[in-house]
This record gives C-alpha cells, sequence and structure tokens, in this order.
C-alpha cells in the first residue's frame, strides 16, 4: 500500500525526448496541496522503489520552494534529478546548500532562460540544465543552422554561432526546425515536450499518415503467433492505424453488423491471416518519419493513463472501450476532419461517441483528468479536476507513477513483447 500522503500533493507529467525521438526522461511537477507539509523523500522512495532499472528517471520540480529546499536537505531519491529554479541559484545564502546537496548525492538541475545559464556554469563546474528558448534563441539558432554556422560579410567570413549548448535539456521548443537542430545538429541531452501544436496545426493541410514502423511490428508480431493482447498493445501506439483498420472491419466487404467493442475485438473477428494481408497493402502509404514519434507516443501515454484510472478490476468491455475513447481524442487533428463525421464511420459504441464528439457520457471524466495530468501548468488545478471528475489524488497519483514506471515503448524492427496496458 502506498502512503495516504498521495491526497496531500498532485502530480503532473511530461516527457522528454532524446535524438532517437524517444523517451529518455519524465518530468514531473509536484504540488503541495493547500501547503500542508509533505515527507516527499519518504513518498518519492516507496513510489519508486519497484520501477524497472530501464525505467527513464524523474526529472522532479517542484510548485513550492519550501518543498524544495525539503528536499534538497535529504537523502537523494534514486533514479532522480532535481530541478533548482535560477532565483535559488541566485542567492548568496542558498549556495552553501546546493553544494551541500551536490555532495550528498544529488543531482541538481539548474532551470532557467538559456541566455542566463552561462554565468552559473562558470561557478558550478559540471552544472547541467533545463534551458528555456526565448524567441531570439530560437532565431539566432535557426539561422546559425541555414547558414552552416557562417555568414559572409565584405572582406571575410565570420562565424554564426548558436546559442544552444550541447548536453542540457531545452523548452520551449515550439518548431521541428528547431527540434532537429537542438537534438541532431547541437546534441542536446533532450527537449522537455514536443512542438506538437506545429506539426497538428491547422495549416498543416495534410494528414498525419500512418506509422511505417508499428505495421512492420505488428507484422513481425503476427507472425511470431503473438497474443491478441500483444498485437494490440502494439496497434495502439498509432491512432491512425487503429482508426484505418477499424473502418475496414465496418466495411461493407466485411459485412459487419453490430458494434465493435475494442481494439482487440476487431482483431479476433478479423484473424491473423486477414490482418497480415491488409497490413502488407497499407504499410505502402505508411511514413517512417521520426518527428512524429513523440506525438504518437505522447498520445499514447495518455490512452495508457486513461486505462489506468480506471484500476485493475474493471471488466474488459469497459477498459476497451476507455482505450478507444483515448486513441481516438485527437483523430480530428490527426487526420484534419471533423471528428464526428470520422467516427460516424466506425462501428462504436454510443458511449465511447457522446464521450469524445458531444463531450457528454462515461468516459469524459477519463479524458479530462489524464489531459490535466499531463499539463504541468495547471497542476494546481488538479484537486479540483479530480474532484469534479470523481477521482481522488490519490488515484490520480498512482496512474501516473505507474505509467511513467513503463513510459519507455517496445523500439527496434524486430517484435519485442509491449508491457501490459
Amino acid at each position: 500500500m502506498l502512503p495516504s500522503d498521495l491526497d496531500d500533493i498532485a502530480f503532473a507529467f511530461e516527457p522528454v525526448w532524446d535524438r532517437t525521438r524517444r523517451i529518455c526522461a519524465s518530468r514531473l511537477t509536484v504540488h503541495a496541496v493547500h501547503n500542508k507539509p509533505v515527507d516527499l523523500v519518504r513518498l518519492l522512495g516507496v513510489l519508486i522503489d519497484d520501477f524497472p532499472a530501464d525505467a527513464p528517471p524523474l526529472l522532479l520540480t517542484t510548485t513550492s520552494p519550501a518543498l524544495l529546499v525539503a528536499l534538497l536537505k535529504q537523502a537523494p531519491v534514486r533514479n532522480t534529478w532535481l530541478e533548482v529554479p535560477e532565483f535559488i541559484w541566485a542567492k548568496t545564502e542558498a549556495r552553501e546548500l546546493l553544494l551541500q546537496a551536490r555532495r550528498y548525492g544529488h543531482q541538481l538541475l539548474w532551470s532557467g532562460p538559456l541566455g542566463r545559464f552561462g554565468e552559473y556554469a562558470k561557478k558550478f563546474q559540471g552544472l547541467r540544465g533545463v534551458l528555456e528558448v526565448s524567441t531570439e534563441d530560437a532565431l539566432q539558432a535557426l539561422q546559425a543552422d541555414a547558414q552552416g554556422g557562417e555568414f559572409s560579410v565584405p572582406g571575410h567570413v565570420q562565424r554564426l554561432e548558436s546559442p544552444i549548448l550541447a548536453g542540457h535539456l531545452y523548452r520551449g521548443v515550439s518548431s521541428r526546425l528547431l527540434a532537429d537542430h537542438c537534438l541532431d545538429k547541437r546534441q542536446a541531452w533532450g527537449l522537455v515536450g514536443w512542438p506538437e501544436d506545429e506539426l497538428l496545426s491547422a495549416k498543416a493541410q495534410q494528414p498525419i499518415p500512418m506509422d511505417q514502423r508499428v505495421c512492420v511490428q505488428v507484422m513481425q508480431a503476427l507472425a511470431a503467433e503473438a497474443t491478441v493482447q500483444q498485437v494490440e498493445a502494439l496497434l495502439i501506439q498509432d491512432p491512425v492505424l487503429v482508426y484505418r483498420l477499424l473502418r475496414m472491419v465496418n466495411s461493407a466487404s466485411f459485412g459487419l453488423t453490430h458494434e465493435v467493442e475494442s481494439v482487440r475485438h476487431a482483431l479476433m473477428m478479423l484473424g491473423y491471416v486477414q490482418l497480415t494481408r491488409w497490413l502488407m497493402d497499407v504499410q505502402k502509404t505508411a511514413s517512417a518519419d521520426r518527428s512524429l514519434l513523440p506525438l504518437r507516443h505522447a498520445m499514447l501515454m495518455r490512452t495508457r493513463l486513461m486505462r489506468l484510472l480506471l484500476g485493475p478490476n474493471s471488466d474488459d468491455e469497459l477498459k476497451g472501450e476507455v482505450q478507444l475513447a483515448g486513441v481516438f481524442s485527437h483523430l480530428d487533428r490527426l487526420l484534419k476532419e471533423p471528428l464526428a463525421e470520422l467516427l460516424r464511420q466506425l462501428p462504436l459504441s454510443s458511449r465511447v461517441f457522446n464521450s469524445l464528439v458531444r463531450r457528454e457520457g462515461p468516459y469524459v471524466a477519463y479524458l479530462e483528468t489524464a489531459r490535466a495530468l499531463a499539463n504541468p501548468d495547471a497542476v494546481s488545478m488538479l484537486p479540483g479536476i479530480c474532484e469534479r471528475s470523481g477521482f481522488t489524488l490519490d488515484e490520480a497519483n498512482r496512474a501516473v507513477i505507474e505509467l511513467l514506471a513503463t513510459a519507455r515503448e517496445p523500439v527496434g524492427q524486430t517484435f519485442v513483447p509491449a508491457r501490459g496496458l
């Protein structure tokens, strides 16, 4: 049993993406409810005690300076980093506390504007940062990238330096070009968040294609006679692939006359042989664009979170419908069509349709709570959101921690059984 203090704090998370466009860490924002004292070190120690060895590290950031100071004064929790904002590093009286924390074994991250990091890096050897990229930083970085790091003036060539520093984390990266520059050209440690808004913008008229990597993984799983559960776990990595699959199952040629309760239900109706044939055909139009990996994986994490909010004793039909609601919650932005029109072409239950389109019904609470738990900017609002949705903070926090313990996806081009959902 986890500590009862889980009702006195709120967690919100953000994935951190590395140069392979996969998760290298999870940024966990911790908010103390009603400023109640919480033994966060003991709590976190219990929470991550069962984390697998390959779980991404947690980058802890708090909304309360007092809570952060309490963490700095106690023994570090394994597999965690502490994010310390600039204003604390700037305090003369805090210098000894920070030095002592580093001697004690804490892994500290300086957090603040990229342009101000240099003066602190000189004072604290080996300091790593979570650096906020300004509009001016982004413009200079992209200009340096476009010009190959050089520009000409009459009589000579001068070097145009990118402000992006190797080995650090970056926030506020709002374009794919800048993300590529940070990770591929400047060897950043990772990006907190991903430029989803640009990739899903209404200006981008082309729909997001299916993921070629997922098509290959599913076909390998089918060839290896994997379980239906394992195939389902691979399929739902790509909402567009799931949508195309259910449309095919619901086509006149297939002759379906009743609702599909879940992805697993569709798999059992279709069969492995017919699914393999279909995948071999549709993968020709799939994409290997790796900039879409974080986009799809972030959506998958929110879907998993909805399943985890259900609890372990929920029946299979409920789990399947909640999963479908999560998978299709951003389908309109992916396919650039109205959500109601897209979903009317699928054999979905009215519960899933109403929750997604009319924002009413049994699954709205799961959608809204999962969305809030993935939004650190709204962490102070989580107690109210959970109360309205019928969840306790304890339940929400347990779901987040369980999600982050298994945040990494199956990788590689050979079939690897996915962790259970």
